[in-house]
């Protein structure tokens, strides 16, 4: 009867746990099977009194399931609820796994020993079998033990990015015998344990803390350091994923043969992303550092006759993209001419500010090849594309930008117009005046009502008459 009790206990206890109501138990439900299975047949052998030697199989089988049973609970309860619950520790699969192993090793010699086998002479003959094991597997032994030690010290959990021989790598798995990490471009690579043991291996994340992506670069001597790194560390705050507290280092290295050498260290959370930071650093700093007419210098080692090209910052060129502009048709060449002499082709990278949110100039922009994004806050409001013009707000005002401009993905070049190469022009054909007023007028109704001192709206008519004023008032000052 008592076998019978135990044998139906089990088994609802298996079928309760099958039933997903207790998941953290699941474990238990094979060994509760299996020492229902082993009750029952006790139970039949004590039924039909089999006798020996099917009555002491029986018994002894139970007792194989309830040990296997019992070592199963308890390293449930030492692992998953007095580590894990109480302790908040999580051990790796590779310790629970060795525990387990030795817990049922050290069973199969008590339940031999209650059997009556005698495993002295067992365990003699399985240590020389270990030693020769031992010499024959060294390698894969020490794969395993610096396996154990690293799952031991937990500072290299699955997920995290490490650096190990120069590659950058993300950890998918910790095995036995090795590591299983994929790289940036993709490639599943294993790495014995003994290896990951011996080698120095840099942790990339799990810290919290930033890091610095050094960057170096030379520039021309001809470059005043205090000019280069005021350029530098504004590229580098225009960086994306690079933070602005701490913010970008800039220092100077050395004087090298051509070029000052300088090492911009860029602050970021993710690290593991050094070669996109770098790219889209380098990116930026090429295009500011053109604008700026920085010099990048490189050697020349042969002697060549270049072919005549096209200036991309000809004022030939600024000419006609000048002419095709809506703000100055109908405007003589001529006129044209003396404000192209006075203007500038600047080009940007993709995703680099032409103008930031509140930034004091008052240049105004005209769009010659690619798309710039306006921005107000952290939306984007609209687009702009090549022949349209940007900035008329502050042209127009003198007040501080309102909104961000820049590049989107492809390369932006605009023409700079500053308020001193565009006044004389504005004085001989006053009509650009109410062009470039009405359209800040109609940019400004599109997003908000504007009110007068005394609390009126005012029309566009209205605020195209404040507009001219107030220029008359910057191009006569």
């Amino acid at each position: 009867m008592i076998s019978i009790s135990i044998s139906v206990l089990a088994l609802l206890l298996a079928l309760f746990l099958r039933t997903g109501r207790a998941p953290t138990m699941k474990p238990l439900a094979l060994p509760l099977l299996l020492t229902a299975c082993a009750a029952m047949g006790t139970a039949l052998t004590d039924v039909l009194s089999a006798g020996d030697p099917w009555d002491s199989w029986a018994r002894m089988t139970l007792v194989a399931a309830v040990g296997i049973l019992s070592a199963r609970a308890g390293l449930l309860v030492f692992f998953d609820w007095a580590l894990e619950r109480r302790m908040g520790i999580t051990a790796p699969q590779l310790i629970r796994d060795v525990t387990a192993l030795i817990v049922y090793l050290t069973l199969t010699v008590v339940l031999l020993r209650t059997m009556g086998v005698e495993v002295t002479g067992l365990i003699a003959t399985s240590a020389v079998l270990t030693v020769v094991i031992g010499l024959a597997f060294q390698q894969t032994l020490g794969n395993l033990l610096a396996g154990l030690a690293l799952a031991w010290e937990q500072r290299l959990p699955d997920g995290s990015w490490i650096e190990i021989e120069g590659q950058v790598a993300q950890i998918e798995e910790s095995g036995w015998r090795s590591m299983l990490v994929r790289t940036r471009l993709g490639d599943r690579v294993l790495i014995p344990n003994a290896d990951v043991a011996a080698a120095r291996v840099a942790l990339l994340s799990g810290g919290g803390r930033p890091v610095a992506v050094p960057v170096r670069l030379g520039l021309s001597y001809g470059v005043p350091p205090d000019m280069a790194k005021e350029v530098l560390f504004g590229v580098g705050l225009d960086t994306p994923d690079v933070l602005q507290d701490p913010p970008p280092t800039i220092l100077t290295t050395e004087f090298a043969d051509s070029s000052v050498m300088y090492e911009c260290r860029l602050w970021t959370r993710v690290p593991w992303y050094r070669v996109n930071i770098t790219d889209a650093f380098l990116t930026r700093a090429h295009a500011a550092l053109a604008r700026d007419g920085m010099e990048i210098p490189f050697p020349q080692r042969t002697l060549h006759r270049p072919r005549p090209r096209q200036d991309p910052d000809s004022q030939a060129r600024r000419l006609e993209h000048l002419g095709r502009a809506w703000l100055f048709s109908g405007i003589p060449v001529s006129a044209l001419e003396t404000v192209a002499e006075h203007t500038r082709i600047l080009r940007f990278a993709p995703g680099e500010a032409v103008v930031r949110e509140g930034d004091v100039s008052d240049a105004l922009f005209l769009v010659v090849s690619g798309e710039a994004v306006i921005r107000v806050g952290a939306r984007d409001v609209s687009k702009i594309h090549p022949t349209e013009i940007f900035g008329e707000g502050a042209f127009l005002t003198g007040n501080p930008r309102a909104a961000t401009v820049r590049a989107a993905k492809h390369p932006l070049e605009v023409i700079q117009i500053s308020k001193a190469a565009l006044g004389t022009l504005l004085e001989q054909h006053p009509e650009l005046t109410d062009k470039l007023a009405q359209r800040f007028a109609e940019r400004q109704l599109e997003g908000e009502t504007i009110l007068d001192e005394s609390g009126a709206i005012v029309s566009p008519q209205g605020l195209v008459a404040q507009l001219r004023r107030t220029l008359s008032r910057l191009v006569g000052g």
